[in-house]
């Protein structure tokens, strides 16, 4: 089928209903279940959430001024505050807790070197002894297991040592629920089992509709398991921001009615728990992807992040951000635009920065929420830069053909653009060296993303902002004008991604048990689904025209 003004203009017409209705459901509030109250059991503490702070670099020291500021803000929502260390200036939590009016689960790291773990030890068993009775529990190692650090064993000494320094406080360790499960023999050196239930990292991701129940369903199933041995909750939560897992959604609003229909539910059960987290933690976005760093009460900023009752919007100000970028795309086309000719173009012209304007702000808004050094920042600024030159030059290209009948010019590939460079040679007018450079720029930077996506998935966004607008123009230009200049570099690259986008929305539903399929909401990941057909597109721009170049061609020496 070949390509018409009126089938161009509804596909941009779509495009643009699909950003603003993004953008629309972004604003508006949501009616959600509201909290029985404003404060909450406990919360897991970590004072590294400044972009610059990690736990990981020994020179990090925090200062108890600092410490003593953030726990004077949650003892205002928290009756307790968990610690994972002692060490880096965490020593001083206790006392400082108990001058607020909260108790502390101290926390004694143990990781996988012996001379760390004894110096922490040491800290952690002196700091119970001075300060024990601000101290509800003692959580000797957190997730160790779960990290293949030390066995089992090694953890009951640990245990045992703490529990014969300070017996009057209670001991206990903290891992994933299943590593209780296959670990039943720790629950002889704890005073009570200690586990993380976190819905949206199970291997069968939940739904947040579902989440407060499965956290129950799972809280009662190893407590019977383990035999009358008490069992406290000590992480559960839900990210405002990041990657999607099947059914389980990150956003704003989901971790709003997560915590609030948790903290309805744990109340009415009398279940013991400690919500993670704090504030939102920066450092965790290079371990984890975006989704790391976004799983705080507070953001990083020290603001609440949402109310403990009242509806909830998941980004107003982004969408208003949207609508600015939108004017900003149409009043750049005006400006350089030859006077409008007809309403048809000035309607195509909108549509492209309708769509533009939301897909450049859902980027930006990515790289504000994914990005933490000025390096990440160098490196992905350009591709923003570049992805408003794609809006620009596809829409007006596009446009041109829709309504003035203007062929778009041929596309340089990758060697017409080195030969230019070396030679200047004029084979190409600028408009297809410009185009041609856009088109490889974001070939090569899909490529790049697809390499991560299918051998390392698990904590990768899905750059859609960034690709959707070069793919779909790509692809309309490759519509309109079928013969155009590729080169085997572009070949290579289309095949690669092609390839591995229908090989990442695979692999990402293997997750799903058959027997489950019927649950289309939690089994089927739209963002993956997305992306594959993005980079269908993208690679279908230049692999559909490259084999009708090479049929033509056989026919002609037939």
């Amino acid at each position: 089928m070949r390509a018409t003004p009126i089938l161009v203009a509804l596909i941009l017409m779509v495009a643009a209903g699909l950003s603003s209705l993004y953008w629309w459901e972004a604003s508006r509030p949501k009616i959600i279940v509201d909290a029985l109250s404003d404060h909450l059991s406990c919360v897991s503490y970590a004072p590294y959430y400044r972009t610059s702070d990690s736990p990981f670099e020994k020179s990090t020291y925090i200062d108890a001024a600092r410490i003593d500021s953030d726990l004077a803000l949650l003892a205002q929502r928290f009756d307790c505050v968990r610690t994972y260390s002692v060490g880096q200036g965490l020593h001083v939590v206790p006392e400082l807790a108990q001058k607020h009016g909260m108790k502390t689960l101290m926390g004694i790291w143990i990781g996988g070197t012996p001379a760390d773990n004894e110096k922490e030890l040491a800290k952690g068993i002196d700091t119970a002894k001075k300060h024990g009775s601000s101290l509800r529990a003692i959580i000797v190692g957190n997730e160790v297991l779960l990290r293949g650090e030390q066995p089992a064993s090694k953890i009951r000494e640990y245990l045992d040592r703490v529990h014969a320094a300070v017996p009057q406080i209670p001991i206990t360790y903290a891992d994933v629920w299943e590593f209780w499960l296959k670990n039943q023999d720790l629950k002889s050196s704890v005073d009570f089992a200690t586990v993380h239930i976190l819905p949206y990292w199970e291997d069968r991701p939940i739904p947040v509709s579902d989440a407060a129940g499965h956290v129950s369903h799972i809280y009662h199933h190893v407590r019977d398991v383990l035999k009358g041995k008490s069992v406290m909750i000590g992480e559960t939560g839900w990210p405002s921001y990041g990657r999607r897992r099947l059914g389980a959604v990150p956003g704003l609003v989901e971790e709003a009615r997560f915590i609030r229909e948790f903290q309805v539910r744990a109340q009415l059960e009398n279940i013991p728990y400690n919500v993670i987290e704090a504030f939102d933690q920066a450092w965790k976005r290079k371990q984890e992807g975006a989704v790391g760093g976004y799983w705080g009460i507070f953001d990083r900023f020290g603001q609440a992040k949402f109310p403990f009752k009242g509806p909830v919007a998941e980004a107003p100000l982004w969408s208003l951000t949207a609508i600015l970028a939108a004017l900003a795309y149409f009043g750049l086309f005006l400006y350089g635009w030859s006077p409008l000719r007809s309403r048809f173009e000035s309607i195509l012209l909108f549509l492209v920065s309708l769509a533009g304007g939301g897909l450049s702000t859902a980027f930006w808004r990515e790289l504000w929420m994914a990005n933490r050094t000025l390096l990440e920042w160098a490196a992905t600024v350009p591709y923003a830069l570049l992805l408003s030159a794609s809006i620009l030059a596809f829409g007006g290209a596009i446009t041109g053909w829709c309504t003035r009948g203007i062929s778009p010019s041929s596309l340089a590939p990758m060697t017409g653009l080195i030969r230019w460079i070396r030679r200047n040679e004029k084979l190409y007018d600028g408009s297809g060296l410009f185009l041609g450079s856009l088109r490889f720029a974001f070939l090569f930077g899909a490529a790049y993303v697809s390499v991560l996506l299918v051998f390392d998935p698990r904590y990768r966004d899905f750059p859609l902002a960034l690709y959707t607008a070069p793919a779909v123009g790509m692809a309309i230009l490759s519509w309109i004008q079928i013969r155009i200049s590729i080169h085997l570099e572009e070949i290579v690259l289309a095949g690669w991604i092609g390839f591995a986008g229908i090989w990442v929305s695979v692999t990402e539903h293997l997750l799903t048990p058959p027997e489950e399929a019927w649950h289309f909401a939690e089994t089927i990941n739209p963002s993956a689904l997305l992306w594959t057909l993005v980079s269908l597109l993208l690679s279908g721009s230049i692999l559909i025209p490259a084999l009708i170049e090479r049929r033509a061609r056989q026919y002609q020496y037939a």
